[in-house]
């Protein structure tokens, strides 16, 4: 199956690497210790018939934390897929650590761009600045839209901190979230009364 895997990438100085634990039998992980959530899952549901198409979406940090971070990132990828032998091919979409509107409009038109049509979508949000999920949504909703994606998982690697470090580390689908946005889009009513029941219905 043809796949793209979007990841935000970390500009975090230090990485942690965790084990993951699922509640959520549709999203398994393996017991391996790994700084993006993505990977443990794609450990488990990754299968040698998939081509992945791995976009890593980076913000160019002033001290350069992005570059190792995202070599770290290949690693890890290359290193699930031994054993199980799919076919992955790396892109980079890197723009500036900025929030002006000229870099969110370039940053969607980017992802668009690696996003082929008629594939299905996981993407990882546990890292980066506030912009991207919400650019990455946008991206997303078009690939459903008008390139007949499907948005399989968006992975987020919640935790709990202590002294800095990640502890009670745990993986969810933010798949229901992303999909609020469309039930809004999707009411049609001139009564905000209604509009009301609507939503809550």
């Amino acid at each position: 199956m043809r796949k793209t895997v979007i990841c935000n990438i970390t500009m975090k100085e230090k990485t942690d690497k965790c084990k993951y634990r699922t509640t959520d039998l549709s999203l398994p992980v393996s017991a391996r210790e790994v700084v993006y959530p993505v990977s443990a899952f794609l450990e488990k549901t990754l299968t040698k018939d998939d081509e992945i198409k791995a976009v890593m979406l980076v913000k160019k940090d002033p001290n350069g934390n992005y570059q190792k971070n995202a070599a770290e990132f290949v690693e890890e990828i290359l290193a699930i897929n031994e054993r199980i032998g799919a076919k992955i091919d790396f892109k980079t979409v890197e723009t500036s650590f900025s929030e002006e509107q000229t870099v969110h409009e370039e940053l969607l038109g980017k992802i668009v761009d690696e996003i082929d049509d008629k594939t299905h979508i996981i993407a990882d949000i546990t890292y980066g600045p506030k912009d991207l999920p919400i650019v990455l949504f946008s991206a997303m909703n078009f690939a459903e839209k008008f390139l007949e994606c499907e948005i399989e998982n968006i992975i987020y690697g919640q935790a709990v901190f202590k002294d800095g470090k990640p502890t009670d580390t745990k993986i969810c689908d933010m798949v229901p979230l992303y999909y609020l946005n469309s039930v809004t889009n999707t009411i049609r009513s001139e009564d905000s009364i209604r509009a009301r029941q609507m939503l809550k219905s």
